[in-house]
């Protein structure tokens, strides 16, 4: 009898696992069909070749804003141009983007990378956002190892492996014995959309990226012969990482999920408990302390934060400790949500989130940078709660800046990594 109950028990599971299959297989169709949508193709297409045809192709120079909200070019966007590019294959535009900025640098005699540049290697604003100077060095030593050794790597693997030392020195890695150093990268100006302001915080974006860089670059230096740094920079992802999981890691619904950042108090900091675009920071790095707690911090904001209005669902850009929430949506929130999505086959949160898309930039060609519900007296980056949102019958999305470099890089990336996975080409075709 035993062959006989194994065999019964082999049936089935060939029986359950050609059923998942089937639907896997019906859910990636439909997937298909609605990047089809003439709506969201229209809008990936003029995105895309938006980004590409504003790049200055003799220099790499690339314009934030098509609509002069921002001015100058914004080396944080780099890194996700850099990913967008290297999905479509254009490792040459990847390159000549990155070298703008390098040779920016040492235009300019800097040690570190500055926040706005301008044409003519001018810089904009020298402000120090150590996110930024991590975006740069993560899109060079990912379009590096995806290349092989090039002589751009030959080149600047002096300038970009003294900032990635510059990057996690005591300068702004605080580690050590003192109750101030809680072994996180601080960012002493995080370019923050909540409250519209900088935030002088050890937040969980810049932990993410500066761990990715470091993981990067350790390869890198492995074909540099450069055993000193592989040692120094391995000690730094082990201290971060220690430093991620006892200071930003919280216990929700009895499960660890992401903090957002931890407040510096003079002494050994306060841990924010807020959600938002920034705990989804570790999809876009590709990088974290422990993948669980990603799904569980993408679990929670799921369960708790997700709303609906007239039958779209939306997630907003910023959630407070105490549950409220901003009434809008980030345009690189929405891009991240959508790869992780792809990874964990959540195929109906895919096709949400696409609906969500065509709402949001309803009536516009490019993609937008942030949109939010507005009407019955309700505006621009209201805080609201769920009894509010519940009310917010007959509200129209609205958005700005259309064509924002970092948003639609980042939305760019994603739509390319999905229409990759159910068999679309990533670039699109030009349109008129």
């Amino acid at each position: 009898m035993k062959p006989l109950y194994y065999k019964i028990y082999l049936l089935l599971l060939f029986t359950i696992s050609g059923n998942y299959q089937l639907q896997a297989q019906s859910c990636k169709e439909d997937i298909k069909q609605k990047l089809q949508d003439p709506a969201i193709e229209t809008l990936y297409a003029k995105t895309f070749h938006s980004l590409l045809d504003r790049m200055d192709h003799t220099n790499g120079y690339l314009p934030e804003s098509l609509t002069g909200a921002y001015i100058g070019m914004y080396p944080r966007t780099t890194g996700a141009f850099v990913f967008l590019l290297m999905e479509t294959g254009h490792y040459d535009l990847a390159e000549l983007n990155l070298r703008y900025v390098l040779e920016s640098v040492k235009a300019n005699g800097l040690e570190r990378i500055p926040h706005v540049l301008e044409k003519g290697m001018r810089i904009h604003s020298d402000e120090h956002q150590i996110d930024g100077q991590a975006h740069v060095i993560l899109g060079w030593a990912r379009l590096a190892l995806a290349r092989g050794v090039t002589a751009f790597e030959e080149e600047t693997w002096p300038i970009v492996s003294k900032l990635m030392t510059r990057t996690c020195d005591r300068t702004f890695f605080q580690y050590g014995s003192w109750s101030i150093e809680p072994g996180l990268i601080r960012n002493i100006a995080f370019e923050h959309s909540r409250d519209f302001r900088r935030w002088d915080v050890w937040d969980l974006l810049t932990q993410c990226f500066v761990g990715a860089a470091l993981t990067d670059m350790i390869k890198v230096a492995a074909r540099h012969n450069s055993p000193q740094l592989i040692a120094d920079w391995t000690q730094k992802r082990q201290i971060l990482s220690e430093g991620i999981n006892k200071h930003l890691v919280v216990q929700r619904d009895g499960l660890p999920t992401y903090a957002e950042m931890m407040l510096p108090n003079g002494n050994g900091g306060d841990t924010y408990h807020g959600m938002g675009w920034v705990t989804l920071s570790p999809i876009a790095a590709g990088w974290c302390t422990d993948t669980a707690i990603v799904r569980n911090t993408v679990a929670y904001m799921n369960r708790h934060f997700l709303q609906t209005t007239n039958g779209i669902r939306w997630m907003p850009t910023d959630i407070y400790p105490d549950g409220s929430f901003i009434n809008e949506v980030i345009g690189k929130g929405i891009g991240w949500e959508l790869d992780f999505a792809r990874t964990e086959n959540d195929f109906k949160r895919v096709l949400e989130i696409l609906e969500l898309i065509k709402a949001s930039n309803a009536g516009k060609d490019i993609y937008m940078e942030f949109a939010w519900l507005e009407g019955d007296g309700y505006k621009h980056n209201d805080r609201i709660t769920k009894e509010d949102a519940l009310k917010m019958k007959d509200m129209k999305w609205t958005s700005r800046d259309a064509g924002n470099g970092e948003q639609s890089s980042w939305w760019c990336w994603a739509m390319a990594r999905l229409r990759k996975a159910v068999g679309l080409p990533a670039r699109p075709i030009q349109m008129e």
